[in-house]
């Protein structure tokens, strides 16, 4: 009798203190649901699929949480996994526009502009936060850029880097200048250890055939291995974007012909010569139809299983162990013309652009938000993590990020990079390490430009803003053209291929092209003059 009264104290006292924690804890998630209602919520909506953003959260420690502190925001991120323009196009359409829209839409920035729903920067922070760092410090020559695209400064542009931003943030090393010089994202890389496997040599990967006959041994190799090798991955369906860009310019495609004026890069015998490239690896069979289609995840997921031998695309969108591969540069024309690369000699407008709306019920928020993110404060802190957790300063008081395998549990860093500026991070970033992944990496993004024989030209003269109706027709074309190229692509046989490219050239003259490349010629002429430079053919 005694053991059981005994045992229902015991009982009763467990369910009084069960009781009292459960209360705690209810009480600290009201006093937690109640200092995140405090905060301001702002909508953020992206047409990049492919962007995970981090859970925005408050608790205390965290990167985000340290941003609500300095900001007294929350971002509510929206990030469709497809048709992401079309969702934003009857937003606009409808007035529920979010707070902030980034796309990389060239047609649907000119709706965000065109609507009049979204803030020109300038008059937005003289409104709600004059004494911003943006008015001071924005590089002059980007907003230059940005004026000239649009008639005005609507976008915040990501991956900010121009002549005047370098001048504001020297970078801190000679890799950091090499890749100011050379990076460029697309690039053709070879998997190290099936490269080995097969008994290839990177040195010997270098003209059309030797890549060709490398992706014809990795067919071969099929028919003996129950572990098959993808010989090829494109781009997904981004492929017309990198894939095929890279192809143009390894090649040799100068957006001009033979007398200088400017002509439209599908007319050119350079981008036959890489859709036929493309066509060819699909009839033997290196690429697989469906890849055309893929979502980037699969891309990188495919990647990732490691029996891919080559890939030919946006290699900073890949998620690669840099250490695996190795970029052989270029793939040499038959023609024998030497490779080109377009390099914008001025300021770019950016990849993503991000809008601010006219509708936002907390414009105030917006500015200071914004004016953070893009602080030195506030790129040191979402860009580089926290200091003793993700990174520590060298002795030059130069920022040393860890890696993954010295910190296992840092923070995801980088992830607002829709708002990061490239040139203020070369500028504070210690060297890479010799043989680390991110020299590796950054060796492998410079590869094709300091490839011996690559000749470079000024794109920038070449970035021509079009309006009315010729804007109109180029929208026209551009659609028709992505959509004639998938079909192109498929045909099964090289005679299908020549019939169906000569229709799509004369459906082209037919719709307009060569009115278009006139007044894109006068254009181009204009900025040749005032730049006292040209693109030349090279012989």
């Amino acid at each position: 009798m005694e053991r059981k009264k005994r045992y229902q104290y015991t009982i009763l006292l467990f369910l009084m203190v069960s009781g009292l924690t459960f209360a705690a804890c209810e009480g600290q998630k009201e006093t937690q649901e109640k200092k995140d209602a405090e905060y301001v919520h702002l909508s953020l909506f992206c047409d990049v699929n492919f962007w995970k953003p981090p859970q925005w959260e408050t608790k205390k420690g965290s990167i985000t949480g340290e941003i609500s502190e300095k900001t007294g925001v929350v971002i509510d991120t929206s990030v469709p996994a497809q048709d992401g323009d079309k969702q934003l196009s009857r937003l606009l359409v409808n007035g529920e526009l979010p707070d902030m829209a980034s796309v990389t839409d060239s047609t649907m920035i000119s709706q965000l502009v065109d609507s009049g729903k979204v803030w020109d920067l300038e008059e937005f922070f003289e409104t709600y936060l004059p004494d911003s760092h943006i008015l001071r410090d924005f590089p002059e020559d980007v907003k230059e850029m940005l004026k000239e695209r649009d008639g005005g400064w609507y976008a915040w542009p990501s991956h900010i880097d121009s002549d005047d931003a370098r001048n504001q943030w020297p970078p801190t090393a000679e890799c950091y200048a090499d890749e100011e010089e050379y990076l460029w994202n697309c690039g053709i890389i070879w998997n190290r250890r099936l490269l080995d496997e097969l008994g290839l040599s990177i040195e010997h990967l270098e003209t059309k055939e030797e890549v060709l006959r490398a992706f014809e041994r990795a067919k071969q190799w099929n028919q003996q291995k129950e572990e098959e090798i993808i010989p090829l991955l494109v781009d997904g369906k981004d492929y017309q974007e990198f894939t095929l860009d890279f192809l143009q310019e390894t090649f040799g495609m100068l957006p001009i012909a033979k007398d200088g004026a400017y002509c439209s890069p599908i007319l050119q015998p350079e981008t036959k010569e890489a859709l036929e490239f493309l066509n060819q690896a699909l009839r033997e069979k290196y690429i697989l139809p469906e890849q055309l289609t893929w979502q980037n995840l699969t891309v990188k997921n495919t990647l990732s299983d490691g029996q891919v031998l080559c890939f030919i695309g946006n290699i900073a969108n890949s998620d690669i162990n840099a250490l695996e591969w190795v970029s052989s540069g270029q793939i040499r024309s038959d023609s024998g013309k030497p490779s080109v690369w377009g390099k914008r000699n001025t300021s770019t407008t950016g990849w993503l652009n991000t809008f601010l709306s006219k509708s936002c019920e907390h414009p105030q928020e917006l500015a200071v938000w914004l004016d953070y993110m893009t602080s030195e404060e506030g790129l040191l802190l979402w860009d580089c993590g926290q200091q003793g957790v993700d990174y520590e300063l060298d002795e030059s008081g130069l920022v040393r990020r860890f890696t993954q395998e010295e910190k296992p549990d840092k923070n995801e860093t980088s992830a607002w990079w829709p708002f990061g500026n490239i040139a203020w991070l070369w500028s504070v970033l210690a060297p890479y390490e010799e043989g680390s992944q991110e020299d590796a990496s950054s060796k492998i993004k410079v590869a094709y430009a300091k490839t011996a024989g690559t000749k470079i030209y000024n794109a920038s003269l070449t970035d021509i803003s079009l309006e009315g109706e010729e804007k109109r027709l180029e929208e026209t074309l551009n659609t028709y053209i992505k959509k004639e190229i998938s079909s192109l692509l498929l045909t099964e046989s090289t005679e299908d291929f020549e019939e169906k490219y000569t229709a799509l050239m004369d459906s082209l003259e037919q719709k307009g092209i060569r009115k278009l490349d006139k007044q894109k010629n006068s254009l181009y002429q204009q900025k040749c003059s005032e730049a006292g430079e040209s693109i030349c053919i090279q012989e």
